[in-house]
């Protein structure tokens, strides 16, 4: 799909700023506290929330996320009134990010499609093919799906992606959340990307200062994701992050 669907990602796009997309889990810490913890983050400037569906095996994440789901109370997962409760205490984009058996397998992204819970769906363990019948299936709700790309990619599936697809996640390394990678061989795939008028690309994987998110945006980055710097925040405390939230959506501005 080469066109956003979701009237948020779209405002929020249009808004002419880099935008700061931070990682948060679903009933993280608890189920109170989550919610406290994305009313304080919205306030405290985060432009787009990339929640993480709950799954006993989250094989992509790195150590910290994946303790952090092995934490989580599982009622989350089907608790109807909790993702209401979510989308009511976010008003900014929110992009579900999931794996393919706890969000695909039970069919339980239609039901947050339908609640109007979600603005895009993150969903890494997919084909290409496969995303774009989501794409057509989910574009009725208003939800946009959203792209992977990372450096083993080939040149036909880069173009295939960007060609095809509006919002994209440029891995900037290939591998598990939260690794101590810092690599700066991305600046030839987003060139790639920038071909293509409708495509918006979100660096992410081993982001976690402000000084890297300035970086990214300031070398042509649409904006920047943060999950494992997030979530080791919060482990220290609320306060932390929301500190942290505050320092890098200042980045990101004055970077835009």
């Amino acid at each position: 799909m080469t066109k956003i669907v979701s009237e948020r990602n779209l405002t929020a796009l249009n808004s002419g700023k880099k935008l700061l997309v931070g990682y948060l889990l679903a009933g993280y810490p608890n189920k109170e506290q989550f919610l406290k913890v994305a009313s304080d983050c919205e306030a405290a400037g985060l432009d787009i929330f990339e929640i993480g569906f709950p799954s006993e095996n989250p094989f992509s994440d790195g150590e910290v996320i994946r303790k952090a789901h092995y934490m989580v109370d599982s009622s989350v997962r089907n608790d109807v009134e909790y993702w209401e409760a979510i989308r009511k205490t976010i008003s900014r984009p929110i992009w579900l990010m999931g794996y393919k058996r706890d969000l695909l397998d039970t069919g339980f992204y239609r039901t947050l499609a339908k609640m109007r819970i979600m603005d895009a769906l993150v969903i890494p363990d997919i084909s290409f093919k496969d995303r774009l019948k989501l794409s057509d299936e989910l574009e009725g709700y208003g939800v946009d799906i959203v792209g992977f790309v990372n450096p083993e990619m080939k040149d036909p599936e880069l173009e295939q992606c960007f060609s095809s697809t509006a919002l994209v996640y440029q891995q900037l390394y290939y591998g598990r959340t939260g690794m101590p990678v810092v690599s700066d061989g991305y600046a030839e795939i987003l060139k790639k990307a920038r071909k293509f008028e409708h495509t918006k690309v979100f660096a992410g994987f081993g982001i976690s200062t402000s000084k890297r998110v300035s970086q990214l945006v300031s070398e042509g980055f649409d904006g920047a994701i943060l999950g494992t710097a997030m979530i080791n925040k919060l482990n220290e405390s609320e306060h932390e992050l929301i500190a942290f939230v505050k320092e890098l959506a200042n980045s990101t501005k004055k970077a835009g």
